[in-house]
């Protein structure tokens, strides 16, 4: 008979390797791995057209996400572009609340100025066959903080909309970023993976 302790340790393996494959991604790319990541994943009963154009409407994203509370496509000088148009190789000033605010959240929903949080980002990829898209964080050098994330759409095999979103943080300072802002940062993954539903399921 296994030791108590050991019968312990293989439980919650099996519970550990059971979560891990049953959150396998389906339209993600393969990314190298980083000290702490976030993600989140949902069912969307929307068509993925739908969704995938209100992910790239950025200006209404006070209307409806407690998490992204602004963003803004910039040139690089950091002045907001006029047209607003998701390209590669812009700038996003992104504003979110670390935790994010209370769900249901609207255009006049008022941020809490101890939560908020700004980051400067370049936009890396907007894949439009494959339905992906993806930002990394320029604001401080690569060397001490890394921060990639990546958003994507399929199908589902009951014919729904899949949304997945992932960011993965690297270097020396994200152990910081990890023991300050982890659990936030997974709140607000899971918030606006919530609120993408809600919003584009009741349009």
């Amino acid at each position: 008979m296994l030791p108590k302790s050991a019968a312990v340790l293989i439980w919650v393996l099996g519970i550990v390797s059971f979560s891990f494959t049953s959150a396998q991604t389906i339209n993600l790319p393969t990314l190298k791995p980083g000290i702490f990541e976030a993600s989140a994943r949902i069912e969307i009963d929307a068509p993925l057209l739908d969704v995938w154009n209100v992910l790239l409407d950025f200006p209404a994203y006070s209307e409806w996400n407690p998490f992204v509370r602004s963003q803004v496509v910039a040139d690089h000088f950091r002045v907001p572009t006029p047209d607003q148009v998701v390209e590669e190789d812009r700038r996003l000033i992104i504003k979110v609340q670390i935790p994010p605010l209370q769900n249901p959240v609207d255009a006049n929903s008022p941020s809490n100025p101890f939560h908020s949080q700004v980051s400067l980002e370049n936009i890396t990829h907007i894949d439009v066959g494959n339905r992906r898209m993806a930002w990394r964080a320029i604001f401080l050098p690569e060397q001490l903080l890394d921060s990639e994330r990546w958003q994507a759409l399929s199908t589902s095999e009951e014919g729904k909309t899949l949304y997945e979103a992932r960011e993965i943080f690297r270097g020396p300072l994200s152990h910081v970023v990890d023991a300050l802002f982890a659990k936030g940062l997974q709140d607000g993954f899971d918030a606006q993976a919530v609120a993408l539903k809600t919003r584009t399921e009741n349009q």
